[in-house]
């Protein structure tokens, strides 16, 4: 008997806002839509099984390493990997096809420009700048005519420069796959065929696994490195590899972008967060206290939209019962949507209203739930404050996949019961024998004021603050404090694909 081991990663640099139309939005939706079902089915399974820590994983990288795995499967073992991945008996083909179409999409969608472009942008910057600064003097003197005039220039060309900037080094999603396998293994043609035309992987990567175990863990190890920009340095820990091990199939996703409003670093402070324990410890809160048109939610105890007014009584002396409910029941939940740069990526942020609330909203966070919840947000200005936070997860993923469902394939294929892993390996050889020895996710994460280590460019045209009127209604601000334990999805915003998922229990990492 021997092994296959099916090594998967993501790792997340720095996140990134309106994105270019989408000609094949159907080309993409089964690979959507499993990452959507199968990340949040993973994700309540390893919520539950690690109530109180931090999580973080990537339901992408998961999901297109465990397509390519059923790719060599058959019968009841190809059967069981792809109910968990929700794609039909009979869709395997289409499904690779969708992952190239999505892969492809992420690989497209960084918004690169040339060097006429850049110099253009750079002079409009240089033109702003002097526009303010003329502004700024023309308001000093009092000379209010002309500081106008600057002014409606300045805004002429910042239009202008957000132009050239909402489709400008938006965000780089880049996933790598290979396949690195014994040198004495023979792989099916069509198998290595499949994977080289719709996951990249350029074919087999031959290794010694039976002679030289350590060097091909090196190997495997700093091309893990290398895709993940060293963020994950040593996927595969000593000792996880043998003698046995015939194929590895690797997988790594490196995201690097930005806010398409990036947090005031002079506004972040050391602040409160209240762990579900009820202790509190410090932290680093980013905040924004007008974030205008945030997309913002607030849900009932058992996910009902709750009615979020606009306005509220603005008058003062106003009787406290003519002020409608702003926010629900302790029981509920509040919810905002954090757009990267070009908006074909957001971050949704769940946070519950009470500080031990996380594992009721983790229990109903499916596919179809997150879907009803963003499509119910309204644009609000919002007082918005998420911590600073840093943290790297690893997750047995062999354990939970079984949970999920997915049992044959880590049996004993010398058994009638046991894995199905023929259309991998070429039929007599020695090698023909193989099951999943183990699955092996490891993900990083850094979030701060500037998205995640990334510089945001973004062109302002200033402007006096205009006197608020007298009235007896004042448009409602909702206030969203992430300040205890939230839940968060990083999800493509046209296809719903769902790229990374976490959960921040306790922001010191």
């Amino acid at each position: 008997m021997t092994t296959i081991l099916a090594t998967l990663l993501a790792v997340l640099a720095s996140p990134a806002s309106q994105p270019p139309q989408d000609p094949n939005p159907a080309e993409r939706a089964l690979a959507a839509n499993s990452t959507a079902a199968f990340g949040f089915d993973l994700y309540r399974a390893l919520a539950a099984a690690e109530p109180d820590d931090n999580l973080f994983v990537s339901p992408w990288s998961l999901a297109a390493a465990l397509a390519m795995t059923a790719e060599g499967a058959s019968g009841e073992t190809a059967a069981q990997i792809l109910a968990a991945l929700h794609v039909p008996p009979d869709r395997l083909a289409e499904a690779h096809a969708s992952f190239a179409a999505l892969m492809q999409t992420f690989a497209n969608g960084g918004g690169n420009v040339d060097d006429a472009t850049r110099q253009k942008m750079a002079s409009l910057r240089e033109l702003l700048r002097q526009q303010n600064a003329e502004s700024t003097e023309h308001e000093r003197a009092s000379r209010w005519q002309e500081a106008s005039a600057s002014q409606q220039r300045a805004t002429s060309t910042a239009t202008l420069l957000n132009q050239l900037l909402r489709d400008a080094d938006r965000y780089v999603l880049r996933t790598a796959n290979a396949m690195w396998v014994d040198r004495r293994c023979q792989l099916e043609e069509p198998f290595v065929r499949t994977l080289a035309q719709h996951y990249g992987t350029g074919g087999a990567q031959l290794l010694d696994f039976r002679t030289a175990t350590e060097p091909a863990r090196r190997t495997i190890n700093a091309w893990v490195a290398q895709n993940t920009e060293d963020h994950i340095p040593e996927l595969l820990p000593k000792g996880l590899l043998t003698a046995d091990t015939r194929l590895v199939l690797t997988n790594a996703v490196w995201f690097q972008g930005a806010w398409a409003v990036p947090f005031e670093k002079r506004d972040t402070t050391d602040e409160d967060f209240v762990l579900a324990s009820g202790e509190r410890v410090r932290s680093k809160r980013m905040r924004d206290r007008y974030r205008e048109g945030l997309r913002y939610g607030a849900f009932h105890g058992d996910g009902r939209p709750f009615a979020t007014p606009t306005s509220v009584p603005g008058t003062p002396g106003r009787a406290a019962a003519d002020a409608p409910a702003t926010y629900p029941a302790d029981d509920g939940f509040t919810m905002v949507e954090l757009p990267y740069k070009g908006n074909e990526l957001s971050m949704l942020v769940l946070l519950p209203r009470a500080h031990d609330g996380l594992p009721r909203l983790e229990r109903m966070m499916t596919a179809e739930a997150i879907a009803k919840w963003t499509a119910s947000t309204k644009p609000f200005a919002v007082d918005v404050a998420i911590p600073r936070f840093t943290q790297r997860c690893r997750a047995d993923v062999a354990s939970l996949l079984r949970a999920l469902g997915v049992q044959r394939a880590f049996a004993d294929p010398t058994t009638t019961a046991g894995a199905q892993f023929d259309r991998m390996v070429k039929a007599g050889s020695r090698e023909e024998a193989l099951r999943i020895d183990a699955v092996v996710h490891e993900a990083w994460i850094a979030v701060g004021e500037e998205g995640t280590e990334a510089a945001a460019a973004t062109a302002v045209a200033m402007a006096p603050m205009s006197a608020v009127p007298n009235m007896t209604r004042v448009p409602f601000r909702p206030v969203f404090w992430a300040d205890h334990g939230f839940a968060f999805v990083i999800r493509d915003t046209k296809s719903g694909a769902v790229v990374f998922v976490g959960r921040v229990a306790d922001p010191r990492g």
